[in-house]
């Protein structure tokens, strides 16, 4: 999403935002070649203030209130901050927590309304890079993860019909076979990280209802966004009993003079360590997928990324993250929005040097399709 406006009318029982989260990383954007080495770096640290404003238009029809609801990035180890939010006078704001996430939940009138969001965040980059060689088997892996996230995933049930955005199950003979010549976590990851960058693109093609597509159809039709490739490799990993889950979180990019603020997604998984010790790391596909594969997204963490919540494995929480508004109790009724985004200060500061693993050579090519901070 490029920062300005962005219009939508609805009518609405539940609108989804999960097919919000579209935004690939771009390819100007993200890293920078330091030698031909295979070494590559992203910022330690990136400090910024951005807003996100909405406007309201609501039928005066319905006999009841709409509810807007918006998920607040958490504060962690690697990333801090503030959401500063104003509205209209007759908005009323509730602030929750739930299921591991923060969120707002603005009640709007009937008529016309006004909710703005000032984000003031720092968020650092990190490498992971150094757990490949001394990564464990599966067996090491906490049972208590394996149990938490090993199954599959609805993103919605309805008349006792569920629709599976995970489903390791179908996955698992293609990983096995993938996957057969690494005995260690880190290197079955990396398996299937390859094929995924390899054999896949990035496109956003949602179903009907703005429903992401499920692992099994991104499978067939070799496509998806960062969400449902995100479906894809975790429904592949967890066929093999290596637990992955998804990250949701905001995107904010620099290029040039510009500025793009939107929804995005990426992959949580957990590397054992031989010496009975682990990691929890990140993989991101839509770094690479579909261009090079030198490992740009494979166990790294973007400081240009805020994380707002951490899939726990349960798919009603799945869910209830993804719903953004809500219409009223009772009656009929339609509700128009408009988005205002922009970037107030961006500032980033240092350098976190990463290594491939890909025995590539740096080609022109190559550093063309690279992502680079201006």
């Amino acid at each position: 999403m490029k920062a300005g406006r962005t219009i939508a009318t609805v009518a609405i029982v539940v609108l989804i935002s999960a097919t919000a989260l579209t935004y690939i990383l771009d390819q100007q954007s993200l890293t920078s070649i330091l030698n031909p080495f295979q070494q590559y770096y992203v910022p330690n640290l990136i400090q910024m203030t951005f807003y996100r404003n909405f406007s309201f238009s609501t039928s005066q029809s319905g006999n009841g209130n709409y509810f807007l609801y918006m998920t607040l990035p958490e504060n962690q180890s690697l990333q801090s901050g503030s959401v500063l939010i104003s509205h209209s006078s007759n908005v009323l704001q509730n602030i929750s927590q739930s299921t591991g996430r923060t969120y707002a939940k603005m009640t709007l009138s009937p008529g016309d309304e006004y909710v703005n969001f000032t984000y003031r965040f720092s968020s650092q980059g990190k490498d992971w890079q150094g757990t490949v060689a001394d990564s464990g088997n599966i067996s090491q892996i906490p049972e208590s993860l394996r149990a938490e996230y090993n199954h599959p995933e609805y993103f919605n049930t309805s008349q006792n019909q569920s629709y599976e955005v995970i489903n390791p199950s179908i996955f698992r003979n293609l990983t096995l076979s993938i996957t057969a010549n690494q005995s260690s976590v880190a290197g079955k990851l990396r398996a299937i990280y390859d094929y995924i960058v390899n054999n896949y693109r990035y496109n956003i093609s949602y179903n009907l209802g703005n429903i992401p597509l499920t692992s099994l159809q991104v499978y067939q039709g070799k496509i998806g966004d960062c969400e449902e490739l995100s479906y894809l490799f975790e429904s592949m990993s967890r066929s093999v009993g290596i637990p992955s889950w998804t990250q949701y979180g905001l995107l904010v990019q620099k290029s040039g003079s510009s500025y793009t603020i939107g929804n995005h997604a990426w992959i949580q998984t957990y590397i054992p360590l031989k010496n009975g010790s682990g990691e929890y790391v990140n993989i991101d596909l839509t770094v690479e997928v579909g261009h090079s594969d030198l490992g740009l997204g494979f166990l790294v963490k973007y400081p240009n990324a805020l994380i707002e919540w951490t899939d726990n494995g349960n798919s009603t929480d799945m869910v209830d993250f993804h719903t953004f508004l809500k219409y009223p109790e009772f009656g009929l009724g339609q509700i128009s929005y408009s988005e205002d985004d922009g970037v107030q200060s961006f500032v980033q500061t240092g350098q976190t040097v990463i290594n491939t693993n890909s025995s590539a050579l740096f080609t022109e090519a190559i550093v063309a399709r690279t992502w680079k901070y201006p």
